[in-house]
């Protein structure tokens, strides 16, 4: 066994108590779909339906893992709307190998602490290592989200053809939801626009964090310490560390629908700033970050990669004409500290990689928030 998966299944495996109500039908599977369900009666049928609407051969190998959730202070509502969920799709028939993981009833709900799309992602793929290969494809989505008929034949041809071990797919947001229809079309433009000039300003992190949009391989999970157990921005920090690890590239082509509709669970993302902005307390334009920012970030990263052979001393001085604010801000998230292991990096193309893994998505986020609001 590679010791990577050895040491995962030793000291990072979710709780066993998670277990699915049957075994699958077959030892291996060349794809897992990952699908947290929480209080989604209404929604996660139409789901499985995109699902099984897939290239028939593809869906032959193709293992879909349900696990439904909530935490051990949520309403008697959501509780029992997730056991009307299970119970339905215990009876329920498609043309994929599906599995169910109670998540949410007596001693399997999960603590509050850690209860979000993150530790629910989690006990999904954690429950199913053992039907996968190495070069298995995991792909995560939400119990709302409609996948295009190409979904599957279109990320095997992608994986096949470019053997990358992370990437995420294209998305358009269905428009479920009337009074949301301009506004998630706005928030969407958002986050594709500011993907597009982080990506232009020269950093790997120029991609959308959005759960519903991921894919990686088996290793690629198991070596990035699996899926977090954040109750908000998983999918944020679970890219960042593909990134770090194995590099996210991007599929062009359309090929989930995420829903539009807003829910009470999310603390931040697309739910929480859609009912800001329904409650006039969020004008969404105001989520921009400004062309300055931008201008300083690629000035930076520039800089930055240009002074494999520079002293710190030198650096900060050439950082000075940039801009005074910039070794500010720079000095602030331990430039200094950071730099002396940088440039010590053996090759041109690891001096590369070493900084940005150092200076990565949320470095960068806060330098467009620092320069956005000063």
């Amino acid at each position: 066994m590679n010791h990577k998966i050895s040491k995962y299944i030793n000291t990072r495996l979710a709780d066993k108590k998670w277990a699915p109500n049957n075994a699958p039908l077959k030892n291996k599977y060349d794809t897992l779909i990952t699908i947290p369900c929480y209080n989604e009666y209404d929604y996660i049928f139409k789901t499985l339906d995109s699902v099984n609407k897939q290239n028939h051969h593809g869906l032959k190998k193709t293992l879909v893992s349900i696990v439904i959730n909530n935490s051990t202070d949520d309403d008697t509502s959501i509780i029992e709307n997730n056991r009307s969920t299970y119970e339905k799709l215990l009876n329920a028939q498609y043309d994929f190998d599906f599995v169910i993981i109670d998540a949410f009833s007596g001693g399997k709900a999960i603590e509050t602490k850690f209860s979000g799309a993150g530790m629910a992602r989690k006990i999904s793929v954690d429950a199913m290592l053992s039907y996968l290969n190495e070069d298995s494809l995991v792909c995560f989505i939400d119990a709302d989200t409609i996948l295009s008929d190409k979904y599957l034949t279109s990320i095997k041809s992608y994986y096949s053809k470019n053997k990358c071990q992370a990437f995420t797919v294209n998305f358009a947001h269905q428009h479920d939801e009337p009074k949301t229809k301009v506004l998630i079309t706005e928030y969407e433009n958002y986050l594709k626009d500011t993907a597009a000039n982080i990506r232009s300003c020269g950093s790997p992190y120029g991609y959308v964090s959005l759960g519903s949009t991921m894919v990686c391989t088996y290793l690629a999970y198991i070596s990035v310490g699996g899926m977090n157990r954040k109750i908000a921005s998983e999918d944020f920090y679970f890219l960042q560390e593909l990134e770090k690890y194995c590099g996210v590239k991007q599929i062009n082509d359309i090929l989930v629908h995420p829903s539009s509709r807003y829910a009470s669970r999310l603390y931040l993302g697309t739910s929480m700033r859609l009912q800001k902005s329904l409650r006039g307390e969020l004008d969404l334009s105001s989520l921009y970050f400004s062309e300055h920012a931008y201008a300083l970030l690629e000035k930076w990263i520039k800089l930055a990669l240009s002074s494999r052979q520079v002293t710190y001393d030198s650096l900060e001085e050439k950082i000075l004409l940039i801009d005074d604010h910039l070794l500010e801000f720079l000095r602030s998230i331990n430039l200094q500290g950071a730099w002396g292991s940088i440039v010590s990096a053996p090759s041109e193309n690891h001096f590369e990689k070493q900084f940005h893994r150092w200076f990565d998505a949320l470095s960068i986020f806060k330098l467009l928030k620092f320069y956005t609001n000063s």
